[in-house]
């Protein structure tokens, strides 16, 4: 049984060093094995040990010390996301939104998206024709307007 006093509950437990020392090689661990999976953002690595109880100052010094071994790379995460997406036909937009709820800075997710938008939008309109339906389909994918008008524009007067 617990104990209902006061005294008993608000009891302050100082942790030692070495058990400080055990439980950030406990949280490299396991955002090693979260890693072992697929590259991950700082921020999803932040919340993946929040999850797993780990107080805040020993979930940053996990991330700087992974970081600094590069097994944590926002820029590098950025950069494999996009490709990974592009290859599905994703567009700037919804590329653009999923790193940013991944908590991927914005320099850096403006600078993975920094590409010619109009080869990838014609290179998915391959076996498609020119509709409006298409259109609207490009934009579902995540491409904007404009770079959709303009590739139609271009394919019209190039053929």
């Amino acid at each position: 049984r617990y104990h209902k006093d006061e005294s008993c509950r608000n009891f302050n437990f100082q942790k030692t060093a070495g058990m400080i020392d055990e439980e950030l090689e406990m949280a490299k661990r396991q955002t090693l094995h979260f890693l072992s999976f697929r590259l991950r953002s700082v921020e999803e690595v932040r919340k993946f040990l929040f999850k797993k109880n780990h107080p805040p100052e020993l979930i940053q010094k996990a991330i700087d010390e992974l970081s600094e071994h590069k097994f944590l790379d926002d820029q590098a995460f950025a950069g494999w996301w996009a490709e990974s997406r592009i290859k599905h036909g994703w567009g700037q937009i919804k590329i653009k939104n999923e790193l940013k709820m991944k908590g991927v800075d914005t320099e850096i997710i403006n600078s993975v998206i920094a590409r010619d938008w109009g080869e990838i939008i014609k290179q998915g309109l391959k076996g498609k024709d020119r509709s409006l339906k298409t259109r609207r389909w490009l934009a579902g994918k995540g491409f904007t307007w404009g770079q959709i008008n303009r590739v139609f524009d271009d394919i019209t007067i190039n053929g």
